[in-house]
């Protein structure tokens, strides 16, 4: 008697035999995962606007927390990568983080740095910077970056918040912001003094003259204004021939 295979039952036996392999290679992945272990930590900091407020012993630090929790040698199963890139931001200067693991043993570490718009300078008080999202940042006694000092009574008021988070905050932001993206005024201005009710004085980087800037408002109108001052009025008169250029008030340009 002559037997004759059935294609259905053929086709699911094949299914089946490639479900277990399928199954028993996942399986096997899993299981060699748990046995490994990390052998390397691959650290790297962006430091593409030369800033370096955060080195490798930082990140170590951080990572291990203060040496009480062992990364080499570490299971693979035993690390939570969340956790580590958690542990990564409480760093001030730490922007962005990522964390990941290859098969040789690896961990990877990329970091993102905070960036300074300015340092608050005080008497008497710790110093601080400004970052480029509005944060206020700790200094650092390794590094030390160059933008503009802001200094002054109103100082003591900037440093207890995050400046996004008040509206006068905000605006000596957008006005930071805005030094920050154009390239004349941000080789410029080298300091804003900001007396107790916030109007603003300007010290130029290269010429004399004193800028009386008022509040920090306005802000492209006056610049427009401090523009005119340097472009047609200094070449014309002398570059020597006034001490202060005052631009608070709406369409003048006052020159002592």
């Amino acid at each position: 008697m002559k037997l004759t295979a059935n294609p259905k039952l053929w086709k699911t036996g094949k299914w089946l035999l490639a479900s277990a392999a399928i199954l028993g290679s996942v399986g096997l992945v899993a299981l060699k995962e748990e046995e490994k272990s990390f052998r390397d930590i691959v650290i790297n900091i962006d430091n593409q606007y030369d800033n370096y407020f955060i080195n490798e012993n930082d990140v170590m630090h951080l990572l291990t927390e203060g040496g009480t929790e062992k990364i080499l040698g570490a299971g693979y199963e035993s690390l939570s990568l969340k956790k580590l890139e958690n542990r990564l931001k409480t760093h001030k200067f730490v922007n962005g983080t990522e964390v990941y693991k290859d098969f040789k043993g690896n961990l990877f570490v990329n970091i993102t740095q905070n960036r300074p718009l300015a340092r608050i300078v005080r008497q008497y008080s710790a110093h601080a910077y400004i970052g480029t999202e509005g944060q206020i940042l700790p200094v650092s006694e390794r590094f030390t970056a160059r933008v503009p000092l802001i200094s002054g009574p109103y100082t003591d008021k900037l440093v207890k918040q995050d400046l996004t988070e008040t509206e006068d905050g905000r605006a000596i932001y957008e006005l930071l912001r805005f030094i920050e993206s154009d390239p004349f005024w941000k080789a410029q201005i080298a300091q804003l003094d900001i007396d107790a009710k916030g109007n603003i004085t300007m010290y130029p980087q290269v010429t004399k003259q004193i800028i009386e800037f008022g509040k920090a408002g306005q802000i492209e109108q006056k610049f427009k204004k401090l523009k005119i001052f340097y472009t047609k009025i200094l070449p014309g008169q002398g570059w020597n021939n006034y001490r202060k250029v005052n631009v608070k008030y709406q369409d003048q340009i006052i020159c002592e």
